[in-house]
């Protein structure tokens, strides 16, 4: 028999009813109650933890909010963002997560008012000492949806031009030694990616299996390496198995040098598009490492595959006050790894980590808290974004380069990054497009150059001039042209207010040429944030 409902328990049934409707205004609501209750309570819940709740909010006056070149349309944008971060560092925990409810409303409602949520969790947890660890990545974030718009990488005003994506990993990994008697020792780990994406994309899921077995060192060694990678899509799927043997000659302790023959079977398209045949296939390398100084590191690895030629380089030199790098890959990459690991970005810790007074510090955590520190005072942030990830549900080559120079003074930090990249379809899993920029060309080439000044004025105060330029074209069968332009350069002042209170005031210009014509844009933005602890 029905049971009969009463007045109060209908509006509580239409309440749960509508609850998509205000979902993000109530996680917003939650999250601000929590931020603001954690003024008064203890932030340490225990030792080696830290909690601190924040508070930023941002107003942003601009004369094209939605980045468009036939409709450009003002508005004023304000942001409450409430955040909580947690931290742990310990013998056997290293975990740092945050999570920030963003809520933007538009004075004159060029867009709806809306919540966007975001989160960061990078942990490692060390299960049994010194042999098994557990990885985890946890990122939610609004990404650029279309590497041909003109939407800056680091704003997430122009609803329209954007796509909410969340990037999950997890690693569980035999990190340490399995000592075989006095003869080798066996490493492995297996790592299972997944993302997911809004508008027309669906979700990528990789897993990813890896062992090895070195024999105990010695000026001439061997090792065997055996993988398993496999990627499932909505519109593709790839599996590759690999097994190597490498013969290592170490003439000295700053030079290894290592040759590798093995087979390696799988269906990635080849050099001309076609499937590659299923049978097992010759895969032969080389590598190299050389440190012929403490200041000077280099890393180079090419290896013929059936595919393609894979490849890497890395090489680094720091002086005194100075760090240089140039990192050069190729290889297959899907959108897990794109999120996980972004294109195009200068991380400022890796050359800051190279120049003093960070490199004289050995512990690691002392020495990342030292370089944030020396960041924030100057209004900087650690990741410079000079390029848009490629959103597919395809596994595709990419070919990436990047030189980087960092220059610290006692009142001044200057960096400049030049990066080029491409990315093709043609090589990497079967299946077809779908509502990605793949769609108007099978081969994507970026390149541009990111250069940022930061000044401190006075005692406290910094002054942060960036200037970022990129340009992307596109090459296909059926369309050639295909290209788009960004140059954005912000302005901005930076100075605490009070203990825990930190203000800025900017100013942005961006000018960017894209397929529906030429974007202007202009925008005053200030920002206040408090940090609760």
């Amino acid at each position: 028999m029905a049971t009969r409902l009463t007045g109060t328990e209908c509006r509580a049934r239409r309440l749960l009813i509508s609850r998509q409707s205000f979902r993000g205004g109530r996680f917003f609501a939650a999250a601000l109650l929590v931020a603001m209750s954690s003024l008064d309570a203890p932030v340490a819940l225990a030792e080696n933890w830290r909690v601190t709740p924040t508070l930023s909010t941002r107003m942003v006056a601009s004369d094209n909010i939605n980045f468009s070149a036939t409709d450009p349309k003002s508005d004023t944008v304000f942001e409450v963002n409430p955040g909580i971060s947690v931290r742990r560092v310990s013998p056997r925990i290293n975990l740092a997560a945050a999570y920030t409810p963003r809520y933007f409303h538009y004075v004159d409602e060029t867009f709806s008012s809306r919540v966007s949520h975001a989160y960061n969790v990078n942990g490692r947890f060390e299960v049994i000492d010194d042999l098994f660890f557990i990885d985890v990545r946890a990122i939610s974030s609004q990404r650029n949806r279309s590497v041909f718009n003109a939407v800056p990488t680091d704003n997430v005003l122009a609803a329209n031009q954007l796509n909410n994506t969340r990037t999950f990993s997890i690693t569980p990994s035999f990190r340490g030694k399995v000592r075989l008697g006095d003869i080798a020792t066996w490493s492995s780990s297996f790592s299972s990616a997944r993302t997911e994406s809004t508008r027309n994309l669906g979700s990528v899921s990789t897993e990813t299996f890896t062992g090895a077995l070195e024999s105990a060192p010695a000026k001439i060694g061997w090792r065997a390496d055996v993988s398993s990678t496999s990627t499932d899509s909505d519109r593709g799927n790839t599996k590759r198995d690999r097994i190597t043997g490498s013969l290592i000659f170490r003439p000295d302790s700053s030079l290894q040098l290592s040759v590798r023959y093995g087979l390696e079977k799988g269906n990635a398209f080849n050099a001309r598009g076609n499937p590659s045949a299923q049978g097992y296939q010759d895969t032969y390398g080389m590598g190299l490492v050389w440190t012929p100084t403490p200041r000077t590191s280099i890393k180079a690895d090419i290896n013929k595959r059936p595919f393609a030629t894979t490849r890497s380089l890395n090489a680094t030199h720091r002086m005194a006050l100075m760090a240089f790098s140039a990192t050069h890959t190729r290889t297959l990459t899907n959108r897990a790894q794109q999120l996980l690991e972004p294109t195009g970005v200068s991380d400022l810790f890796d050359n800051l980590s190279q120049t003093e007074p960070f490199a004289s510090v050995t512990d690691p955590v002392q020495r990342e808290q030292l370089m944030n520190e020396f960041l924030v005072s100057r209004g900087l942030d650690r990741f410079v974004v000079g390029l848009s990830p490629i959103l597919t549900d395809l596994e595709f080559l990419q070919t990436r380069s990047q030189l980087s120079v960092t220059r610290t003074g006692p009142r001044s930090l200057v960096s400049l990054s030049v990066f080029l990249n491409e990315s093709d379809r043609g090589i990497g899993s079967g299946g077809i497009t779908g509502g990605d920029d793949f769609d108007l060309a099978s081969v994507i080439r970026q390149h541009g150059w990111n250069a940022t000044l930061s000044h401190r004025v006075g005692s406290t105060s910094s002054l942060v001039l960036n200037y970022t330029s990129t340009q992307s074209n596109g090459r296909s069968n059926s369309l050639s042209g295909l290209s788009s332009n960004r140059d954005v350069l912000n302005l901005t002042l930076s100075t605490p207010i009070g203990a825990r209170t930190n203000g800025s005031i900017g100013l942005r210009m961006t000018r960017a040429t894209v397929i529906s014509g030429d974007v202007d844009e202009n925008a005053v933005i200030a920002t206040l944030t408090t940090r609760f602890n």
